[in-house]
């Protein structure tokens, strides 16, 4: 699995814009066909079922156990399948739930971009959630992904699949955290209608979930922002730079995975006409919910390309304080070559080699009983006259007072 993941002693950071990279079948392989990454994390299926009455939730081992649970009529199913790497258990899910190739394909070959499906008997609805994952700082890599806070950014695909009475959801692991853990919260403690409503409500409390975590995510953003302009404008050094850079990337990232949400958003709305099919899974009363998740990330998507504008202007504002600091040190190296040089010519007149018992004229203040005092005096006269003057036309120092208006 490509991104970040957090392990007992070590952690293996890859670049963001890695995170995207799809895994695609052999040109000319058919619709449909799965691959297997060899660094997904172990398949484990994790079973809810709820009415207004009761819940229960329970691992299962292999999913014969699934015919063996005795669930009331009307309660509504939900498997959550974390990690992508028991091909066949996936394909097991499928061939029970009746799950078109095509979407299993959507599924499994990830990253695939946010979108919505809707297939003969169940709806396809694929985002991406953003998470912070803790991470201490010696174990992270600064050219790959930058702290955030006090960890990095973990993006990963979520798959959901809408049926009559139950929700499928897949994720890509087990071990980075797991967004959907306060819609469990609502569930177990029946807050809210979630215990009482379809299907179609629990997909739209997931997204509202998935959608969610994108803000404590760029909260940490604001404050390593903020932390970086302070610096940019004080005390600019490389890694400054290399920061800003990778913060860049983080929000491309963060906008890879928002952008098409939109879109899957929209076409899950529009199943209010009548005529779209798509309303016999999704209900109108869900639908209205639906209107404040796309609320939602429409603000998330604003913000990221806020943020991103801050991030063109803050790297425009590093250069030109590291250009502004050069052009400093070139301005006091030139200001000491200046003041050397009538110093250097001084030295050098009375280092002519002329026959002074020859002529008079050859360099009589070599014969002077205070010729010496006298030519440092008049380097020293020369370098003081050449400071002030620059201190004067504020070259050196503070710039020179404008009068003030009376």
């Amino acid at each position: 699995m490509h991104g970040t993941r957090a392990h007992r002693h070590t952690v293996t950071i890859s670049p963001p814009t890695e995170r995207f990279a799809t895994m695609r079948p052999e040109p000319g392989a058919s619709p449909g066909t799965l691959i297997s990454d060899p660094k997904a994390t172990p398949t484990v299926v994790h079973l809810t079922w709820y009415n207004s009455h009761h819940f229960e939730e329970k691992q299962l081992l292999n999913l014969a156990d699934l015919d063996r649970i005795a669930r009331p009529a009307g309660s509504l199913l939900w498997l959550d399948v974390r990690g992508l790497k028991n091909i066949d258990m996936v394909q097991e899910i499928a061939n029970r739930f009746d799950i078109h190739p095509l979407a299993l394909a959507d599924v499994v070959n990830i990253p695939q971009r946010s979108k919505t499906e809707l297939y003969e008997n169940h709806l396809l609805v694929i985002a991406h959630m953003a998470l912070l994952i803790p991470i201490p700082a010696t174990t992270v890599d600064a050219n790959a992904d930058p702290r955030i806070g006090q960890g990095v950014l973990h993006m990963e695909q979520v798959s959901m699949l809408l049926g009559r009475g139950w929700v499928i959801t897949f994720q890509e692991n087990d071990e980075d955290g797991d967004a959907f853990e306060p819609v469990r919260q609502r569930i177990r403690g029946a807050r809210g209608k979630i215990r009482s409503a379809g299907a179609d409500y629990l997909v739209y409390a997931l997204l509202d979930a998935v959608v969610d975590g994108y803000y404590p995510v760029l909260e940490e953003l604001t404050k390593t922002f903020e932390e970086l302009e302070e610096l940019t404008l004080e005390k600019p050094a490389p890694q400054t730079g290399q920061r800003i850079h990778s913060l860049k990337r983080v929000l491309l990232t963060l906008r890879r995975g928002i952008w098409h949400l939109r879109d899957a958003m929209s076409a899950l709305m529009r199943g209010e006409d009548d005529d779209d099919p798509t309303q016999s899974l999704m209900t109108k009363g869900t639908l209205v919910y639906l209107r404040d998740v796309y609320d939602h990330v429409v603000q998330v998507v604003d913000m990221i390309e806020t943020y991103r504008e801050f991030a063109a202007s803050l790297m425009d504002v590093y250069l030109s304080s590291v250009n502004n600091r050069m052009n400093e040190v070139v301005k006091v190296l030139t200001i000491i070559s200046t003041i050397f040089l009538p110093l250097s010519f001084i030295a050098g007149i009375y280092g002519m080699n002329f026959d002074t018992t020859r002529s008079a004229w050859n360099m009589p203040e070599l014969k002077w009983l205070y010729g010496y005092p006298f030519a440092l005096s008049l380097m020293v006269a020369c370098a003081g006259g050449m400071l002030y003057a620059f201190r004067h036309f504020g070259w050196i120092g503070k710039p020179p007072r404008l009068p003030r208006d009376e």
